[in-house]
């Protein structure tokens, strides 16, 4: 497994370089301080996963960013940045990017995220989940109590049931297969689309559905 890190500050390079290390111990790990070197490299190379500084010099949301997720494809390409705005993580993900990291972020938070996008998800910032609506295929039952109804995608409804059950994001990753951090970004979303504050509230409109007993 290769990774290839691009960052033009040596300190965050090194510290980005020392925590995939720890977690992806077997992960040959290519670092760049440039754009231009890596997409160099990545002329006559392969990649498993790329990881880019969104304020790299070339790195501008059009072609530079374009030209780095199809340098690097069929491998996912994942964005670092030291400020998440919404418009830039919408461009990024729209570009084609797997990934928006602040450089915030925790350092066991930002392998979890590594490990979600290698295994086919995508990761962004719980404060900009909404970006990626999924497609609808199921509908909440006509309005009560002043509860609109909202367009639910599969996953969403399989996780509006399980809520419904009382099952914990632990109980829910084990049954789905996903790691307990993806499930935590999925509920957020959820969350959000439903218009709840809690998983309380979550369970009442699963009742209401009728989610809570099937299954």
């Amino acid at each position: 497994m290769r990774f290839i890190v691009v960052d033009d500050h040596p300190l965050y390079l090194e510290a980005v370089s020392r925590y995939l290390s720890r977690t992806f111990r077997k992960a040959e790990i290519q670092l760049f301080s440039s754009l231009s070197d890596a997409l160099s490299f990545l002329a006559g190379a392969t990649t498993d996963l790329l990881i880019l500084d969104f304020s790299l010099p070339g790195m501008e949301v059009g072609e530079g960013l374009n030209r780095a997720v199809a340098s690097a494809a069929p491998a996912p390409t994942l964005i670092m940045s030291g400020v998440a705005r919404h418009d830039d993580v919408t461009a990024c993900i729209a570009a084609g990017a797997k990934g928006f990291l602040p450089k915030t972020m925790e350092g066991q938070v930002f392998t979890d995220a590594v490990s979600i996008v290698l295994h086919g998800g995508t990761y962004v910032p719980a404060e900009f989940v909404s970006l990626s609506p999924a497609a609808p295929v199921a509908s909440s039952p006509p309005p009560e109590d002043g509860v609109a109804p909202i367009d639910l995608s599969q996953r969403e409804t399989d996780l509006l049931q399980m809520v419904g059950h009382g099952a914990s994001n632990k109980e829910i990753a084990r049954q789905l297969g996903l790691q307990e951090v993806t499930v935590k970004f999925y509920m957020t979303r959820l969350f959000r689309r439903l218009g709840v504050k809690n998983r309380s509230q979550a369970a009442v409109i699963s009742n209401r559905m009728g989610l809570a007993s099937n299954g």
